[in-house]
């Protein structure tokens, strides 16, 4: 479900590897249970209590793999991990994620170096997996005000992939992966604002002439972006999906620019730049049908436009849409929108960044 556009032998190899090792079966099931029970809203504790039984097993298993030379490092070690984290994030987990996260890169680091000292650097399942990563290490980024990659992107171990795969909309993340340097240095350039609101402390909120400059030169690489290609596997497939992929390229790059317009760059709500920016990223939303699982990709667009709208009719159609995903049972779906419309009804003058972060809250927009 979290990668409705990954081509059929990535999530058949996963499947495959499950029937093979146990603590992969167990994350998987824990993973596909918790989903379940989002999507017809059960939360008994008899349903709790089977979630949870599969993921302590799946620990278990993950724990003795881990302390195994022929298991660590092994894709399954690295899936189970990754399937664990990510059913963190679904699930709110917030605290434990981030161990997850990290202790999943010491292990794909691990791996990578083993391919390279072997000089197999192209097995596209592994490919498959880094990308998995980079996503959501580079959401969880962009979704607070204290958000750094756990990952060094554009120039760190996990940079082994071809220009090739780079240059396309990415079936992965839906999004061309040049984008993840650029989304890493807007994420940096947040995190180096104060974090009280300049209002109250009687400071000017107006960025340096260096932060300005490096912003600009952001928004020229992030405008060459625009037009980056569908991967021909994609086209060759037909059907909408090609289309709707180059919609959530759309949708992020624009959102990219909204972060940098509204949080590096501190233009007001109603800037031409602002508006030009949420009109963009939901112009691109509406190229994708409303119910299509494509739309479990742009969580972080429209959320980021939802933010920074004080118009209605987007804030309607913003709802709806989050509203299409949360019925399939996307926890972070469903905890994004409760989170949006709370940051509406409080007519606060902060940011979104600062007011979650005044209450203790905490998404990852994956």
């Amino acid at each position: 479900m979290l990668f409705p556009a990954a081509r059929d032998s990535f999530l058949q190899r996963i499947i495959s590897a499950a029937m093979e090792t146990p603590h992969l079966l167990y994350a998987l099931l824990a993973s596909s249970c918790s989903h379940h029970s989002r999507l017809v809203q059960d939360s008994s504790p008899r349903r709790k209590m089977t979630c949870l039984k599969y993921t302590n097993w799946a620990i278990a298993g993950l724990r003795t793999a881990l302390y195994d030379p022929n298991q660590m490092i092994q894709p399954t070690t690295i899936i189970t991990a990754m399937v664990l984290c990510t059913n963190d994030v679904c699930n709110g987990n917030m605290t434990i994620w981030r161990t997850h996260l990290r202790g999943v890169l010491r292990i794909l680091t691990a791996l990578l170096e083993q391919q390279r000292a072997s000089f197999n650097m192209n097995d596209p399942f592994i490919q498959c997996l880094v990308k998995w990563f980079k996503t959501m290490d580079i959401l969880a980024a962009l979704s607070g005000v204290h958000g750094e990659c756990i990952h060094d992107p554009g120039n760190g171990p996990l940079d082994s992939l071809s220009d090739h795969t780079t240059w396309s909309v990415d079936d992965i993340s839906g999004y061309s992966l040049d984008l993840v340097p650029i989304l890493a240095q807007i994420a940096q350039l947040v995190c180096h604002k104060d974090l009280r609101a300049p209002a109250e402390i009687g400071m000017d909120d107006t960025p340096s002439p260096e932060t300005m400059m490096q912003a600009e030169i952001l928004e020229t690489k992030l405008h060459s972006l625009v037009d980056r290609p569908v991967c021909e596997d994609v086209l060759s497939s037909g059907g909408s999906l090609a289309w709707e992929l180059q919609s959530t390229h759309l949708a992020f790059v624009h959102s990219a620019l909204l972060h940098l317009h509204r949080r590096v760059q501190s233009f007001p709500m109603r800037h031409v730049k602002v508006r030009a920016d949420i009109e963009n990223i939901l112009d691109a939303v509406s190229q994708i049908e409303p119910h299509s699982l494509t739309n479990i990709l742009i969580l972080w667009p429209i959320f980021s436009a939802g933010c920074e709208t004080e118009r209605h009719d987007e804030r309607e159609m913003i709802q709806t849409r989050m509203g299409n995903m949360q019925k399939l049972g996307m926890g972070n779906f469903t905890r994004a929108r409760a989170v949006l419309r709370q940051f509406w009804a409080s007519g606060s003058p902060l940011p979104w960044d600062l007011y979650l972060a005044r209450l203790g809250l905490e998404l990852v927009l994956f």
